[in-house]
């Protein structure tokens, strides 16, 4: 007891240690700004990640932030001999998601000594699963930078030339839209730029999209000074130009209306490959020394916003002293000027800081000390303001900001192995649609992380602004279940498509859902929304959308499938792909419109068949009509072929809205022709057709035969038989292939068919039994057959008790059906014959309406079971009706009989006695 006292005390003592720990960690070291301020919290807390690196060796070289969340290290062995080098043979990357799943990227590579030493490689992350190496190289005594394209199994899969050493290399803001290569410019300001696509998601290629120049405008008396790259929300570039004027060359020296600055900006956007005209967003009559831009982002329904220092020489009184201004300047994506404000000089006077800003509003100032590798950093207003702040030791040497979430971390130094990854996050000045990682949206329908049915018609979002609905997409994916492939698309619509649209209240815009969108039980989906997908109202300006596997939720389990049987039915091919069907081998041709329908759909491969048989379209001759069969499940856990079906047809009618036109074979079908249903019923079933015509056909020369024979004869009984035996087929046929697509019908199926079928058989023993030992005929008639023959009878009695009427219908005058039965036999039949039809025809008849309520599409085989047994129930019925007021016509014919007889013999009895 005294043992686990003092352990409990050592656990607390410690316990205290680590909290004071990490406590210590969230206190401000340094408040430079002299307000007096009292910040609010965040909900958010400070978080510790340790990655421990399996490698020996490898030490930290840079971090990068993935738009997704995800953070990618870049690890490499040091020079032990030279700290600015690398050693050149290979480079290593570990990818860490939200999730906290680790990707290990290591590529084995001999880089030339021009790029390790010193370091002149960057890593680029690009779209999905595709990273671009960016490094110097020598070619023929030329230097240059190249790009080696990996992706994330560490196969290398190409090298490009990206352009001179001073090349600039820049990705767009939108991963799929590619990366630009910009030069240096020239004196004139002529800068060439290529812009390049995005790696292709299957072969990794990238291509050329366009390419041109960047013209800095061409004004007397002013100098191209230098220039500025970024990125635009939609996808596109900026391109700055800083001109200055030059007094040397002009002849107006005290001109006070001298612009002795100017600033342009000309816009590159994906599609026209043609900067804009340069757009003037800024000139000063001011006389500066220098005008420096540190960095340009977008502001959230505001344009962009860039950070600029302005360096100028203050004289007074004989004295001069130069002195930084910062300056945030503001102009829209059209070029128009906004506004120019001072950021205050409480910023200019640190040793080393970088400022930012913020999609959530405010700034970032980052401080950094001489000496130390700590660091202060802050959060300014708009309006230059101090509301919080906060700092890291200087056991922490490297630093990085996942600008969306507005999340900023520090790593500590390395020991080892492991780093320590201390993130923070920032105060949100608009903390609207955190969830979202989006200042701008105040929810949506469904919500992040809710758990939805599939029959959901639309999806809602909710802006705080009023918007308008612009060109980009809103896109929505199936997560893929191994996480090392894409997700699936499911549909993507264009704003501007006509399928949005916008409430009265002008804040919510409204998605509509295809019925094919949402088609997997305990499925997670996402939605991702581009960049300008809408536009503010006020301004114009595109909004940020969403990244992706942000705004995810989930579908509910479904209910169990209803069965239906296999579907064939028609695709039509367009003009181009039915003149690539013919020329091409056809049958690979069918193979891949299957396996992108497995893909797309999605759906076992084997569910989807083809004949391979095909055929021009009547009604436009030039298109080819192709032959595709939706197999039946095997079990109802399994989407039945009729809910493959309506999915197949609502993506071929949508097709520019879902993944079959991004497809190389999909995309050729023509989505102005619906998937056409063309069963073959003769087909399929044509062995039963024949059989049942062939035994249509004996029954009526047997009718015609017994009516020619033996006209008096019992001759229906044959065809009772007959029908009886049928019904028994088709029951069987239904019991093996179809009721299994119904388990909650096995059971009650199996007892309706066989229950009845022993009692007929014990009835039929009965009777047999006490007709030979009652009834001297029958045991001489049933002596005089042979045994064969009597089994065969009895069998056929165990079907149904009215087999029995057969043996007693003369039927062509033959022995065999002459059996003398006793009226109590027959009266056994009669009433066994109504017994059948309440404990097996009519259970069998409610059977086959609780399928058909049970299934999708009623085949053949039920069809006939239901037509079979409703005919065995009407011929029982009215026979036996038929048969009962016979027998009591005869009963009554008797008594009448007896009582004239009886008054016949009382009237001789008393004549005689008189």
């Amino acid at each position: 007891m005294f043992n686990l006292a003092k352990m409990l005390i050592i656990f607390i003592y410690l316990t205290s240690i680590c909290c004071f720990f990490v406590t210590s960690q969230n206190v401000l070291s340094r408040d430079i700004l002299s307000q007096n301020v009292s910040s609010p919290n965040t909900s958010s807390q400070d978080m510790l990640y340790i990655y421990e690196e399996p490698i020996e060796g490898l030490k930290l070289q840079n971090t990068y932030t993935l738009s997704g969340g995800s953070l990618m290290i870049w690890m490499v062995f040091k020079d032990e001999e030279d700290p600015s080098c690398i050693l050149p043979y290979d480079i290593h990357l570990r990818l860490i998601e939200r999730t906290g799943r680790t990707t290990y990227i290591d590529l084995n590579y001999t880089f030339p000594l021009e790029a390790v030493c010193p370091i002149n490689i960057t890593v680029l992350p690009l779209n999905y699963n595709y990273i671009m190496i960016i490094y110097v190289k020598s070619n023929n005594g030329v230097k240059g930078k190249y790009g080696l394209i990996i992706n994330y199994g560490s196969k290398i899969i190409g090298e490009i030339y990206l352009g001179g050493v001073d090349e600039v290399v820049g990705r767009s803001i939108l991963p799929e839209k590619g990366l630009i290569c910009i030069e240096k410019p020239d004196k004139e300001g002529i800068a060439i730029w290529r812009w390049l696509s995005a790696p292709d998601i299957t072969t990794g290629e990238v291509m050329e999209r366009g390419s041109g120049e960047f013209h800095a405008p061409n004004l007397l008396f002013y100098t191209f000074v230098d220039s500025f790259n970024f990125g635009l929300v939609d996808g596109g570039f900026g391109h700055i130009y800083i001109l200055k004027y030059n007094e040397m060359g002009s002849s107006v020296t005290n001109d006070p209306n001298i612009q002795y600055w100017k600033i342009y900006v000309s816009f590159l956007r994906e599609g026209t490959y043609l900067p804009t005209m340069p757009s003037l967003v800024y000139q000063t009559t001011t006389k500066l020394n220098n005008i420096v831009f540190k960095s340009c982002s977008y502001n959230n329904g505001v344009g962009n916003i860039c950070i600029v220092s302005l360096n100028n020489t203050i004289t007074n009184k004989n004295q001069s002293r130069t002195e930084v201004n910062y300056y945030k300047l503001e102009f829209l994506t059209t070029g128009a000027f906004v506004q120019f404000d001072m950021i205050p000089k409480e910023i200019g006077n640190m040793d080393d800081f970088a400022l930012s800003s913020l999609i959530y509003g405010g700034f970032l100032v980052e401080r950094y000390y001489t000496n130390t590798t700590a660091m202060d950093f802050y959060i300014l207003d708009n309006n230059g303001n101090y509301k919080s702040g906060g700092s890291f030791g200087p056991e922490f040497f490297h630093y990085n900001l996942f600008a969306r979430n507005g999340t900023f971390f520090g790593i500590k130094k390395q020991i080892g192995n492991k780093l320590e990854i201390l993130s923070k996050p920032l105060l949100r000045l608009n903390n609207q649609g955190a969830d979202y990682d989006n200042p701008v949206i105040e929810s949506t329908k469904p919500a992040v992380n809710e758990a939805i049915d599939s029959s959901i018609n639309e999806i809602t979002i909710k802006y705080g602004i009023p918007v308008r609905l612009s060109t980009a997409n809103i896109s929505i994916f199936q997560l893929n279940d191994d996480p090392y492939k894409p997700s699936l698309l499911r549909q993507t619509i264009s704003g501007n498509s006509k399928l949005c649209t916008i409430g009265s209240d002008n804040h919510t815009v409204h998605i509509p859902i295809f019925s094919s969108t949402f088609n997997q039980p305990n499925s997670s989906y996402y939605v991702v929304i581009e960049n300008d997908f809408v536009i503010s109202q006020a301004r114009n300006e595109p909004l940020l959308g969403t990244n992706e596997k942000t705004w995810m939720f989930s579908t509910r389990p479904f209910k169990t499938e209803q069965y239906s049987e296999s579907i064939t039915g028609l695709l039509r091919l367009n003009e181009e792909g039915s003149s690539k069907f013919l020329q091409t081998n056809q049958s690979e041709f069918f193979n891949n419109i299957i396996q992108a329908f497995s893909k797309i759909i999605p759906v076992d491969e084997q569910r989807i068949t083809t004949n391979g048989k095909w055929k021009n379209d009547l009604t436009s001759p030039q298109k080819v009509l192709l032959s595709f069969t939706i197999n039946e499940a095997k079990n109802a856990i399994k989407p039945s072929s009729k809910t493959i079906f309506d999915n197949l047809s609502t993506l071929v009618k949508k097709k520019r809205f879902t993944a079959l036109s991004n497809n190389e074979y999909t995309s050729l079908i023509d989505e102005s022709a619906s998937f056409a249903i063309t069963q073959d019923y003769f087909g399929k079933y044509l062995p039963l057709i024949i059989i049942s015509l062939v035994s249509l056909i004996i029954l009526t020369i047997l009718y015609f035969l017994a009516r020619w024979k033996n006209p008096e004869g019992r001759n229906f009984a044959i065809f009772e038989t007959a029908l009886i035996m049928q019904d028994l087929a088709v029951d069987l046929s239904f019991t093996l292939l179809r009721v299994n697509n119904t388990p909650h019908l096995i059971v009650p199926n199996m007892v309706f068919l066989i229950v009845p079928h022993i009692v007929n058989f014990l009835l039929a023993i009965n009777i047999y039994l006490s007709e030979v030992d009652t009834n001297p005929m029958f045991f001489t008639w049933i002596s005089e057959l042979p045994t064969l023959l009597l089994s065969i009878c009895a069998t056929f009695s165990a079907v149904d008790i009215l087999a029995i009427n057969t043996l007693t219908s003369n039927l062509f005058g033959l022995k065999v059906f002459s059996a003398p039965l006793s009226q109590r036999s027959r009266k056994i039949i009669l009433w066994g014959s109504f017994i059948n039809i309440f404990a097996e025809d009519i259970p069998q008849l409610i059977i086959q309406i609780l399928y058909y309520n049970s299934v999708v599409t009623y085949d053949l085989i039920p069809t006939l079971v239901l037509i079979s047994g409703g005919l065995v129930i009407i011929n029982k019925l009215i026979l036996r009706s038929y048969h009962a007021i016979v027998r009591w016509y005869h009963r009554r014919d008797k008594i009448r009989n007896f009582i004239r007889r009886l008054s016949a013999s009382s009237i001789r009895s008393l004549r005689s006695n008189v």
